[in-house]
């Protein structure tokens, strides 16, 4: 033990002069003169302090922009957040050194972060973990964010696409490192669906918990690839994806920004995808990440890369499923299916053989209902859903129905896709690969199947407003017969209404090996149910129709 040396009375009296006394008076005199030494130039005078910090508000979304050299536009741009539908919980602004004259809004900002070092894209990020709210949503300083953009992003997560959402998504080349020429978003394809992408840009907006992941590790380099570095690690680290919300053509209130802004703001000379090297920083960060084990979309499933669905090409895709033997399960929601998952009344039980009929409210109706809609919702590579078309139902409708389905939108078709000016090739090409299949047949008990121009292996029998009678039976039915024959590879070919869908989608989970396809009502003619539908009448009008996506 070391035995502590005791100061003597006039020891004590020099030490507490020196370190209380003379200590006191040094600091305070010199603090004095430096302040008065101190240049004044580097002092800041904020318009309003900021309020404390509140209490963590699990709804609430925190917007944090940066000042750099666009400053003038972040006016408008606070304007454009408080004017959301879902408008933010506060704005912070991160001001980066730069060497235009600082701009002072903490009048129209939350929280104002200044700094005398330009820490280009990472402060922000870095800002986000001290927000207090559930979400947070950063914006480039080119980007005016439209009034439903936070409603987009918010609906877009409840309908199962958690992850980073982002306005302007990159959907990467299989080789040869970053390139953005395959876009999605304001400034790319306008698609009415969520897209998955690689990694997204310009506007982001995601759940504060996943920004833990872009600290996981280093950033290959600080000069340039957040965006690239922030998908990846929640991807790596956390399985979380990226995707771009819904951006619809005839609907621009959804959008992360609106079109001519960006174009114009993000021409002047100040953005850093204007500098030297920018795009080979890009690739050599991508290359990076590949080497780390990243598989991008295009890799993992050519078809992610982005295509404009054509009505004809989009049957040959079906066609050429069928010929190779790959299993596959087509659904179809026309207006009849949408009416009862929306839970309107439909009474077709008096037309076309005894058709369904739905009473909002019924209890035995509301329990077939709910299978019917899980029957829209399933999601399986294997599992193509059916939807009805611009031109048959109108803009609005029709992205209100491809946003209700939560389906990719390479899972999407037409309802329409074996009719119209389809229905020739149909007869033609479709009908003669079943030539060359094991196909059985799901129909009205009234129909004839003699008249069908193949072979059908089994039948099983449905009578009037099926969905609600012949469920229970026909799903043991078919379920009994395939797991009893051992049944793998065969087609099973659906033409009844609304129950055709119910019984895909649960044949579809339990017996994936087999293709189910809903072929609706165009064998009615051929099987003695008469010219139920006008282009079985041979209507002109309908047989050149091409529908359009």
């Amino acid at each position: 033990m070391v035995k502590k040396h005791k100061r003597s009375a006039k020891q004590s009296l020099k030490w507490w002069w020196s370190t209380r006394v003379v200590g006191l008076w040094r600091m305070r005199i010199a603090g004095f003169f430096q302040r008065k030494l101190a240049p004044q130039t580097g002092h800041f005078e904020f318009h309003r302090d900021a309020e404390p910090l509140g209490e963590y508000d699990p709804e609430g979304i925190t917007v944090i922009l940066t000042a750099y050299r666009r400053a003038e536009y972040l006016a408008d741009q606070i304007k454009a957040l408080k004017a959301q539908t879902v408008p933010p919980k506060e704005i912070w602004v991160w001001s980066n050194r730069s060497p235009d004259e600082l701009v002072d809004i903490s009048n129209m900002a939350d929280r104002v972060v200044i700094s005398n070092t330009n820490w280009l894209f990472w402060g922000r990020f870095a800002l986000a973990n001290m927000a207090r709210t559930g979400y947070v949503a950063f914006f480039d300083d080119d980007i005016l964010p439209q009034p439903k953009w936070f409603e987009n992003c918010l609906a877009t997560i409840r309908s199962g696409f958690d992850g980073i959402l982002g306005g302007s998504g990159v959907i990467l080349p299989k080789e040869g490192g970053y390139s953005s020429k395959n876009k999605v978003g304001w400034n790319g394809g306008h698609l009415t669906t969520t897209a998955q992408v690689d990694l997204v840009g310009h506007a982001w907006f995601t759940k504060k918990q996943h920004l833990n992941f872009m600290w996981r590790e280093e950033p290959y380099t600080w000069d340039n690839g957040e965006d690239i570095h922030l998908s990846y690690m929640a991807l790596k680290h956390g399985n979380v994806k990226t995707y771009v919300p819904p951006h619809p053509e005839n609907d621009q209130s959804l959008w992360s920004c609106r079109p001519d802004f960006g174009k114009i703001v993000g021409r002047k000379n100040v953005a850093t995808f204007k500098t030297a090297g920018h795009k080979d920083i890009r690739s050599e960060i991508v290359k990076h990440f590949a080497k780390d084990g990243w598989q991008v979309l295009a890799t993992l499933a050519p078809e992610k890369e982005l295509e404009v669905k054509e009505f004809g090409a989009e049957l040959d895709k079906f066609n050429e499923k069928i010929r190779n033997g790959e299993p596959f399960s087509l659904v179809r929601f026309g207006d009849g299916e949408m009416l009862v998952i929306n839970g309107e009344a439909i009474d077709l039980s008096k037309k076309c053989n005894g058709e369904h009929r739905y009473t909002p409210n019924d209890e035995k109706d509301e329990r077939y209902r709910e299978i019917l809609e899980q029957s829209l919702l399933y999601q399986d590579e294997r599992y193509f859903v059916g939807l009805p078309c611009r031109c048959c139902v109108g803009d609005e409708h029709c992205e209100s129905l491809r946003v209700q389905s939560r389906q990719d939108e390479r899972q999407l078709t037409w309802a329409n896709i074996f009719v119209n000016a389809n229905y020739p090739r149909f007869l033609d090409e479709t009908v003669a690969c079943f030539s060359n299949t094991t196909n059985n047949l799901i129909c009205h008990e009234k129909a004839n199947e003699e008249g069908l121009p193949f072979e059908v292996n089994h039948t099983f029998r449905i009578g009037g407003n099926a969905w609600v009678n012949d469920y229970e039976r026909l799903n043991e039915e078919l379920s009994a017969y395939i797991e009893k024959n051992q049944i793998s590879g065969q087609t099973f070919l659906f033409c009844a209404g609304v129950l055709s869908n119910m019984l895909i989608y649960q044949l579809t989970k339990k017996h994936p090996h087999n293709t189910y396809i809903d072929l609706g009502s165009v064998f009615d003619s051929m099987m003695g149910l008469g010219k139920t539908r006008r282009y079985l009448e041979g209507s002109r009008r309908r047989l050149k129709k091409v529908c359009v996506w």
